[in-house]
């Protein structure tokens, strides 16, 4: 699941040097990547 996520984030990236995506749209693909990250980390035992 986060390799779909990080692929959504490189595509906006892709977009965002053409421009063709905006940076809220770039910003909110951060954001999900960030999350996923989070709950990745708290599932891992320590």
């Amino acid at each position: 699941m986060l390799q779909i996520k990080l692929f959504g984030e490189i595509l906006v990236l892709v977009l965002g040097a053409f421009g063709i995506a905006t940076m809220w749209e770039a910003v909110i693909a951060d954001v999900e990547v960030a999350i996923l990250n989070a709950i990745r980390i708290q599932r891992m035992k320590f």
